[in-house]
């Protein structure tokens, strides 16, 4: 799956040339000096505000977000929004339809079929279970293996390791928290929070054997970001490596 790039043009600055990478001497020496940071598991959750069913999915993976050595994401599909409960329906703020494609890329994937469901965990890209199961979703994390490639975010700048396979690099803009007032459809009258929503992605490039570094775009007050890098071995690949900004 190719993510919309009406965000990337402004946002890529792949500097590599001749298989060498043009990362600066001081940018250079400043990476090496620090100290890499550990290892990521990346955990996705694909909900909607419109689904009764998601809301402890979404307590769930916010309660999840504050563990050493996790990424947690929240993808807001659409294909909620224009469902009828009981007289009523609602628009999910953060939904979109490129989210609806990832889930259903990642189902084709794991589970031979474009069906998708609500709420729906993906850990590393790699396995899937039923987002509001504790139990479930917690086997899913403490089973996953760190990922593998480096990704160092130095400054207003993301690195990418060197891999023997080409990779893609998606920029990640979340916002960090959300209370929202449901005012229609199954969760009529109810109270949603969450944390590190999906506001949208972008491709800043792609990557294969050798050091890549790429421009980080900016972000707005209240939000973070995240950089994840997979595998284009499948439309959406299992998930090779990660950072998380901040």
């Amino acid at each position: 799956m190719k993510f919309v790039s009406i965000y990337s043009a402004l946002a890529v600055t792949i500097a590599v040339i001749t298989g060498l990478s043009l990362t600066t001497p001081n940018a250079k020496a400043e990476a090496s000096s620090s100290q890499a940071p550990a290892p990521l598991v990346v955990a996705e959750l694909f909900t909607s505000q419109s689904c009764s069913s998601c809301p402890p999915a979404e307590a769930l993976f916010a309660e999840l977000s504050d563990r050493e050595g996790l990424l947690t994401l929240e993808w807001h599909v659409d294909y909620w929004d224009e469902l009828v409960h009981g007289g009523s329906k609602w628009k999910d703020r953060y939904s979109d339809k490129v989210f609806t494609e990832r889930q259903r890329s990642y189902n084709a994937n794991l589970r031979g079929t474009r069906g998708v469901y609500t709420p729906q965990a993906i850990v590393n890209g790699h396995v899937e279970g039923v987002g509001n199961s504790r139990s479930k979703v917690s086997a899913l994390v403490d089973n996953a293996r760190a990922l593998p490639l480096s990704v160092e975010i130095e400054n207003n700048a993301v690195i990418i390791g060197a891999n023997d396979t080409e990779v893609e690099v998606l920029f990640v803009r979340l916002l960090k928290q959300h209370e929202t007032n449901v005012k229609g459809g199954e969760n009529k009258g109810r109270k949603l929070h969450g944390k590190n929503i999906v506001l949208d992605a972008d491709i800043l490039g792609k990557t294969a054997n050798v050091q890549t570094q790429f421009e980080i775009p900016s972000i707005g007050a209240g939000e973070t970001c995240a950089i994840l890098v997979q595998s284009l071995s499948k439309d959406v690949g299992p998930m090779l490596g990660a950072a998380k900004c901040g």
